[in-house]
């Protein structure tokens, strides 16, 4: 049985709030602070503040009207300040000429929600092309972005390829910044080559700005591509899923089924429609129904999402492992998931050790020794120093 702290928050964060079983809630007794710390944690204060003062906002103690109103304040504030940078930093690329994409942050945010202050985001993840990696590092140096490793970008481009990513961090106050060059990580549940969508961006306005995105027939697929990352054990994306399907009735879900399945990752999205329809009432099509009544396999898979939604099941390496092979259908995807997961590098790894190129498949061995290193340093209290890829 949920703890109706959680129960409350799942009648709350949403656009369109079940009203009448979240009066019951709290009409039975809620521990409003730990329903605040709940929505703090998986991030949807914002959605939540909107709902109570459209449904209970009367029945809510003073001093928790006051806190909802103070991150409420904090959080918009932040999201103006991180659109700003977004309209920055893609006005720079424009002038340098290279293409830039907005993955997350407020794109998805105004696609999902159609406010983009309704989405609680403290960081930016842009996407380049792979050939423009290296000018699109200058222009963020250039802009106050430093890379948390200090690399050459073609050798790093190489090393991090299974990732496909690098993380920035401002000099200043600004948002930290994962500049992709891939979509999703690949041996993942549901991994994208950024080859398939970039035909397809189209700009989104975001506040009178236009920044590249996503159309609209796409962002489910991306969406599910890190709802799986995640376990679907991350509220906040459960609920971009959502509330995407609530704005998006006119969608050809029967295109996007099968260009899912195409790309081998159907039994993600479907896991994240039916938490959708579930956790947060957001009815998807018959087409989409049939389909996940058809896959057995859903019902375990929900179950462990949910238990990790509810604070039961914590996060860990090999439980995430799992759930990547069960939510993979076929079993030479399987197989390269595990296959891909013993040869993975990440930035990780170059902090600690650079390897001559040659010898980079000793990191299959090497990692389990800088984990240990890592959980070490972590004990003694001592930061780990960033490491020049040469």
């Amino acid at each position: 049985m949920r703890k109706p702290e959680f129960d409350l928050l799942l009648r709350l964060a949403r656009t369109m709030p079940d009203e009448d079983r979240a009066n019951a809630i709290i009409r039975d007794g809620v521990d409003w602070q730990a329903f605040l710390d709940l929505a703090a944690k998986h991030r949807v204060r914002s959605l939540v503040y909107t709902s109570l003062l459209n449904v209970c906002w009367d029945r809510v103690p003073g001093t928790i009207q006051s806190e909802c109103e103070d991150a409420y304040q904090s959080i918009t504030g932040r999201n103006l300040f991180v659109a700003g940078e977004l309209f920055r930093i893609a006005a720079a690329f424009r002038a340098a000429e290279l293409p830039l994409v907005s993955l997350k942050g407020p794109a998805l945010a105004q696609m999902a929600y159609g406010d983009f202050t309704l989405r609680e985001f403290g960081d930016l993840d842009l996407l380049v092309r792979v050939g423009d990696f290296p000018e699109a590092a200058e222009v963020l140096k250039q802009l106050g972005y430093n890379p948390s490793l200090e690399i050459n970008s073609g050798l790093a481009i190489e090393f991090l390829c299974h990732q496909g990513e690098c993380t920035f961090n401002s000099s200043f106050e600004g948002p930290e910044i994962d500049l992709h060059w891939r979509v999703a990580a690949r041996h993942t549940a549901l991994s994208i080559e950024a080859d398939y969508f970039w035909p397809r961006f189209r700009p989104v306005q975001i506040a009178g700005e236009a920044v590249l995105s996503f159309v609209p027939q796409d962002l489910p697929i991306y969406l599910a591509s890190q709802g799986g990352q995640d376990q679907w054990g991350d509220l906040r994306r459960v609920c971009d899923l959502a509330e995407f399907v609530r704005r998006h009735e006119d969608l050809d879900w029967v295109e996007l089924i099968e260009a899912t399945r195409s790309l081998h990752g159907l039994r993600v999205l479907l896991l994240g429609l039916q938490l959708a329809r579930e956790l947060l009432g957001a009815e998807s099509p018959p087409a989409v129904t049939e389909c996940i009544r058809e896959d057995t396999a859903l019902p375990r898979l929900a179950a462990q999402a949910v238990k990790k939604l509810e604070g039961h099941n914590p996060p860990g390496a090999v439980r995430q492992f799992v759930f990547q092979f069960d939510a993979k259908e076929r079993w030479q995807d399987k197989l390269a998931l595990v296959v891909g997961r013993l040869t993975n590098r990440t930035a990780s790894d170059a902090k600690w050790i650079i390897l001559p190129r040659p010898l980079w498949g000793l990191y299959t061995v090497l990692r389990p020794l800088r984990m240990f290193g890592k959980l070490f340093r972590k004990g003694m209290g001592q930061p780990d120093n960033r490491t020049r890829i040469a």
